[in-house]
């Protein structure tokens, strides 16, 4: 595979120079970053890998809680709807509809758990990739992008606004 290259513009007083510097490569970026993680480390971000690992751990974490609970809640409302003596301690002067109502909330936080974790793991894949393509990217502080409120008074009317100033030097 052919490393790409970025081209950078200098000028000097003999006249115009190109210098390349290395890209990385977003398609390698985000195969990488199925596992997690290691697309970061391919585009050497390696302060982004704690925090991936930890909100992995957290949601993994709440996952397997609300799981349990959900579990020995489910199976003591199974047991007074089918009038079964239940055989947990904690839920045995529980009503009916409370055990219902507490089974349907963890299971809420388990599936929104879930549902933490699939979008955690798509958001480091695409974090892995628009880092890579913007491994190039000129922030030099030649380009500069200034906004600033606006305010006008023309002919009897004001109008407020917004002033965006970009500079390039």
């Amino acid at each position: 595979m052919n490393p790409l290259f970025a081209q950078k513009l200098v000028t000097d007083t003999v006249g115009v120079k190109l210098i390349k510097t290395p890209m990385a490569h977003p398609k390698k970026a985000a195969l990488l970053s199925l596992i997690p993680g290691a697309g970061q480390a391919y585009n050497k971000k390696y302060w982004k890998m704690p925090i991936i690992y930890a909100g992995f751990g957290a949601l993994t974490y709440s996952f397997i809680f609300y799981s349990t609970e959900f579990s020995r809640v489910r199976a003591a409302y199974k047991q007074k709807i089918n009038n079964q003596p239940i055989s947990d301690p904690e839920f045995q002067n529980v009503p009916e509809d409370m055990l219902y109502r507490v089974r349907e909330s963890y299971r809420k936080s388990r599936d929104l758990s879930a549902i933490g974790m699939a979008g955690l793991y798509i958001l480091n894949i695409i974090d892995a990739a628009v880092d890579a393509h913007l491994k190039g990217f000129d922030v030099s502080d030649k380009l500069s992008l200034r906004v600033l409120p606006d305010y006008n008074y023309w002919m009897g009317n004001s109008y407020v606004g917004v002033n965006l100033k970009l500079s390039i030097k």
